[in-house]
């Protein structure tokens, strides 16, 4: 925006020439001339050259507010009113400036009405202006924080669409919805009658679930615990015992487990009925079983882990940001926010690569937490690590950074929601970050988390540094 003011004519200073009554400088470019807040001492005409004049935060945000050349007059706006510079004013070029003390300006005000009236009306357009101009911002900001559904459907949809299609070109790829289309033989058998066929020994008890909850808490006397993710590998050591317990051959084996979505319990069944094995059933009230039997119970373990690596790492530093959001001028800070988005984005994106190309072992993952019905674990697994990408690569990227920041932030309720779950029914488990393996799940991986969630709060409340918005990019030195 160019400034069309014009410097007092000789008229309108009773015949006095500026140069007369000021003295010429030159200034070199890139120089600050006055400083905002600073007090006033000097009015400036400026003879050749072009300046620039903007207003800084005391974080350092500059707006841009107009560029001055030739012929162009600045600073008589705080000796009039006496109070501390509104502005800063630096150098594009070299300039060539004549500076006008406030003695000599007050001098031509009180001896030229027509000069005071100059200025007056100059000052009325300015305040025109600059109400104009400060609604032009306060509609822009308003845009800027605006999020529209399309920003979701963007990252949900394109999150889906990658997940489907990648699933199907994957060698390792898993059926949409668990079950789906296949027919399922594989009987039931109540929990009543199969009290009863524990007391009268005329069932063999096959524990479906990973070692950890097993040795955990199983029905006392269970034959064998036979994960299903290792059958293949187990199986042989299985028969051999099945065929040398007398009797084994007519009872039936009641395959139990207790998870909430049945895949190990049915899919153990299924593997049995595969190899030959015709009394092979599982049991209805899959989570009764845990009042109605007899246990064996050990003391709950911590789930094995093992490092996360860089990932790992980069999730302790949400915990000193935390500590540093509790600072108000550094909560505000749009360099915070960026900080927020690049660590925020990093962890997610190296998160779900883990997850991308083994979607059947985070599904499994998902399993152990109990939560979620069969129809939805393979939909969450092909899903999830695609939206873990997307907003990860948005953040980075500054695009739709606060719809980015509230799906990401939705994403951490869930994972502490899950964790705390997990914590209070003391699952044998780790959060399973990276493919099979990742943290303990404790008090200390949901603070971690908790940090995260308020990062992302941060985000969406603070960040303006760099993102791209319905007008393009958006920088921190805005002009408007």
């Amino acid at each position: 925006m160019e400034d069309k003011r014009k410097p007092p004519s000789a008229e309108d200073t009773g015949g006095l020439k500026l140069c007369e009554l000021g003295q010429e400088v030159v200034i070199s470019a890139g120089s600050r001339v006055v400083s905002q807040g600073e007090t006033p001492e000097f009015f400036y005409v400026i003879q050749s050259g072009r300046l620039r004049v903007f207003r800084e935060t005391a974080d350092g945000i500059q707006t841009s507010l107009t560029e001055l050349g030739p012929g162009a007059y600045f600073g008589e706006v705080a000796l009039v009113t006496g109070q501390p510079r509104s502005a800063s004013v630096e150098t594009l070029t070299e300039a060539r400036l004549i500076k006008v003390s406030q003695v000599e300006f007050d001098r031509l005000l009180d001896q030229n009405p027509k000069l005071a009236r100059h200025i007056i009306n100059q000052l009325a357009n300015w305040l025109v202006t600059g109400d104009s101009r400060l609604e032009k911002e306060v509609v822009h900001q308003v845009k800027l924080r605006q999020i529209s559904w399309f920003d979701y459907a963007l990252m949900i949809g394109l999150s889906i669409v990658l997940g489907l299609v990648f699933n199907i070109y994957n060698d390792n790829k898993i059926p949409l919805i668990y079950g789906w289309g296949e027919k399922d033989n594989i009987p039931e058998i109540s929990l009543k009658q199969a009290q009863e066929d524990y007391q009268k020994n005329q069932a063999i008890f096959v524990d479906a679930r990973k070692s950890a909850f097993y040795d955990q808490k199983h029905i006392k006397g269970t034959f064998f615990n036979l994960p299903f993710i290792l059958t293949d590998l187990m199986y042989p050591m299985f028969q051999f015992t099945l065929e040398q317990t007398p009797g084994a051959k007519d009872k039936t084996l009641i395959v139990y487990g207790g998870s909430f979505s049945r895949r190990f319990d049915v899919e153990l069944a299924r593997f049995l009925k595969s190899k030959g094995l015709e009394k092979v059933a599982v049991l209805k009230d899959y989570s009764g079983w845990e009042n109605a039997f007899p246990l064996e119970e050990k003391p709950p373990k911590e789930a094995a882990s093992i490092s996360l690596g860089l990932a790992g790492l980069l999730e302790w530093l949400p915990l000193s940001i935390f500590l540093l959001i509790l600072i108000p001028p550094i909560r505000r800070s749009p360099y915070l926010s960026a900080v927020c988005r690049l660590l925020l984005g990093v962890i997610f994106i190296a998160f779900a690569l883990s997850k991308i190309l083994r979607p059947a072992v985070f599904a499994l993952n998902t399993v152990d937490y109990g939560m979620m019905p069969a129809w939805g674990v393979n939909l969450w697994a092909l899903a999830l690590p695609w939206a873990e990408l997307v907003v990860g690569l948005f953040l980075v990227l500054g695009i739709r950074t606060r719809a980015a920041a509230t799906l990401i932030g939705a994403m951490e309720v869930t994972f502490i929601i899950g964790l705390v779950w997990a914590i209070l029914h003391h699952l044998p488990i780790n959060c399973g970050c990276v493919g099979e393996v990742g943290e303990p799940v404790n008090w200390l991986k949901v603070l971690k988390n908790t940090g995260a969630l308020v990062m992302t709060i941060q985000i969406f409340l603070y960040d303006r540094f760099f993102v791209l918005d319905r007008g393009g990019f958006i920088l921190r030195d805005r002009k408007i």
